[in-house]
């Protein structure tokens, strides 16, 4: 079976006892720890980045759980919980699974757990992915994950806290920064920056003229000063 893997993130060991007791009561959860505040779940997540699923209190000393998830790039999926219901527009605005009010009782908490599972499942289920795609991975866009084939991307672009993916068919926005998706891009031999706010696809190059790409979708991306060794060089090898 599938396990999910969990956290529990919260200030008080009563909120605590009651989510590990509730955990505990579903074989297809694993928990993975307990901290008592968001500077510890900021060095658990550090060290232990396979994390499908926070159950993360509010409001807690010097960082709430909400400015946690507006701070952190690409968090793990959360549910909220917490003794306050007038935080819930904005923990849903951060496209939280669901929020609980404690005291949280077994059968609301099961309830949330479906939701999460249902959320969460597919990832995994999609991988080990087939040889021909092995590179894909998945973006949160809006309220959906969004499975990226890297071989179909045309270009990357930044715009401050967000980054488009655009294929021949989609442009696909997500929140976070060039540096963020670039984990899953550096391996790529065919995926490069090109300048500081571009990543492109060099099999989909139509011709480079005058320090500009032209893109087989005619998309026209600058090469940045500081990027043209390393584009032409990369530009001769193919």
């Amino acid at each position: 079976m599938m396990k999910i893997r969990c956290l529990i993130v919260d200030d008080e060991t009563l909120a605590q006892e009651v989510l590990v007791h509730h955990i505990s009561k579903f074989d297809f959860l694993q928990l993975e720890g307990i901290c008592n505040n968001v500077f510890e779940l900021i060095r658990f997540l550090h060290k232990n980045k396979e994390i499908d699923l926070i159950f993360l209190d509010i409001k807690m000393p010097e960082i709430s759980g909400t400015d946690f998830v507006s701070l952190f790039a690409n968090p793990p999926a959360i549910i909220y919980t917490t003794a306050y219901n007038h935080y819930a527009v904005e923990a849903f605005n951060q496209n939280a699974l669901d929020y609980l009010l404690k005291p949280i009782s077994l059968e609301r908490f099961s309830k949330s757990i479906q939701k999460a599972s249902q959320y969460i499942r597919p990832v995994h289920q999609a991988t080990p992915l087939s040889a021909e795609n092995h590179h894909a991975f998945y973006v949160k866009s809006d309220k959906r994950l969004v499975k990226i084939d890297p071989a179909e991307l045309i270009y990357i672009e930044g715009m401050r806290n967000y980054i488009c993916l655009y294929t021949e068919t989609e442009k696909i926005m997500v929140h976070g920064t060039l540096l963020t998706i670039e984990e899953n891009l550096k391996h790529l031999d065919y995926i490069g920056r090109v300048h500081k706010s571009y990543f492109i696809n060099f099999n989909k190059i139509h011709y480079v003229e005058q320090h500009i790409i032209m893109l087989t979708n005619k998309k026209s991306i600058p090469i940045g000063l500081s990027y043209r060794e390393q584009t032409y060089e990369k530009i001769k090898i193919m």
